[in-house]
């Protein structure tokens, strides 16, 4: 299993309405956030012409203009007699908009900076420093991240399902998956409506650490609440096989076939090599042959060979041939006309099995390469053709593993013993 990068923050936007009243007359109204900070809470106080500077930035800001407002941002800051607030507050406004303009960069550069000015209100200072550990995720840069997920837990007094989810991640990236795991799990107990990626990520870690069982339990308990869920389905299945716990697997899409739920080639296949692995040949070639009659399974050589090998496991010889049949036009190498002309052989059909023998040489690349000469030997001599019997065997007796049973004909043959049928194995 894989689980995909986290997708790209909408970093929130923390702003003030910017008017003639003070920020300090602002303040008092606002409900402190933070009553725990360890921080004091600074006065935030901008002039009149600071207010006036910044309006149009944060407004601009504000409708997504972030190319528009820098040179007004770079004007604030510019002035030499600005105000460690409206400095920070600038910075600020600088940072969301470097983000939106994607230079991420400049934006961790700018929000660093209003957050070391230590000059804006908890209500602004410790989102601030939540966004910064944010964009450090972005970023890639997972220790960061935790360094200043850390000091706003400490410094703002409190944490949140998000942000013990945003460490959880972090840890998963790092590597550090039992930390990952418990700090997910607090992320998930504590907030009424999970992010499904906490659960994934949680699952990921489960998984690198091979607690098949735990990330079971975790599937089992999501499948509970949505049961008809082929996402989930196919994720527990996929867990189960991780755990070597096959009977499981089975069980849940072979469920989940009866259902209906099983809709996509892939699932096929999966549930088929599943029971194969199971040594189960005749309920795999079902689901096989099902999957292809829907055409939800392409005919496609690899379908067409695990069928005819299915097929041939449980002595459904026809189901064998006519799969083999289908599959020989897409084979490049002989292997699969090999095993069709072996059966077609043993059906008494000597001259439709000399073809196939005759197309697996000439294709090539067979692993039984020898014991294809003997076996075409053997359509020969059924057909009466006595010396083209004699040089396929010949040409057998080259192949160390064909070379006994090529010389036992040839002598036969040439003491004038009749030739019997050999037994027919499985190929």
């Amino acid at each position: 299993m894989t689980f995909p990068r986290l997708a790209r923050f909408a970093l929130c936007a923390f702003v003030l309405l910017l008017s003639t009243a003070t920020y300090a007359q602002r303040n008092k109204k606002e409900v402190n956030e933070y009553p725990n900070a360890t921080r004091s809470d600074p006065k935030s106080t901008m002039s009149e012409r600071e207010q006036r500077d910044l309006s149009k930035a944060t407004d601009l800001v504000n409708d997504g203009k972030g190319t528009e407002a820098m040179p007004l941002i770079e004007k604030a800051l510019g002035n030499a007699k600005i105000g460690k607030y409206a400095e920070a507050y600038a910075y600020q406004l600088q940072g969301r908009a470097k983000w939106e303009l994607d230079d991420e960069a400049g934006a961790i550069e700018a929000t660093k900076k209003a957050i070391d000015l230590n000059t804006l209100p908890n209500n602004q200072h410790f989102p601030l420093l939540y966004q910064l550990a944010q964009m450090y995720v972005q970023g890639e840069n997972y220790t960061e991240a935790l360094t200043t997920l850390e000091r706003w837990e400490k410094e703002a007094g409190k944490t949140t399902p998000d942000a013990l989810a945003l460490k959880g991640n972090a840890y998963y990236r790092l590597d550090r998956f039992q930390e990952a795991i418990d700090t997910m799990k607090k992320a998930i107990a504590g907030s009424e409506t999970p992010s499904e990626s906490w659960s994934q990520i949680l699952m990921a870690s489960y998984f690198e650490l091979n607690q098949f069982d735990e990330a079971a339990k975790l599937t089992e308990a999501e499948l509970a609440k949505k049961p008809n869920d082929i996402r989930l389905i196919k994720q527990l299945a996929t867990i189960y096989v991780q755990g070597d716990n096959y009977p499981k697997a089975i069980e849940v899409l072979s469920k989940a076939r009866s259902q209906g739920l099983i809709t996509s080639a892939d699932d096929y296949m999966q549930l088929a090599k599943l029971y194969a692995n199971a040594d189960k040949p005749k309920d795999a070639s079902e689901v096989l042959k099902e999957g292809l009659a829907k055409g939800i399974v392409p005919a496609s050589l690899d379908a067409l060979r695990l069928q005819g090998d299915l097929c041939s496991q449980f002595d459904d010889d026809a189901c064998a041939i006519d799969a083999y049949t289908k599959a020989s036009p897409l084979a490049k190498d002989g292997n699969v006309d090999y095993q069709l002309g072996y059966l077609l052989f043993y059906a008494d059909k000597a001259a439709q099995a000399k073809e196939a023998f005759t197309r697996a040489l000439t294709k090539g690349g067979l692993r039984q390469e020898g014991e294809t000469y003997v076996l075409r030997g053997d359509t020969e001599n059924e057909l009466g053709n006595d010396a083209a019997a004699l040089a396929d065997w010949r040409k057998a007796t080259t192949y160390p593993s064909a070379k006994a049973m090529a010389e036992q004909r040839i002598k036969a043959a040439t003491g004038g013993v009749k030739l019997k049928r050999p037994v027919k194995s499985k190929t």
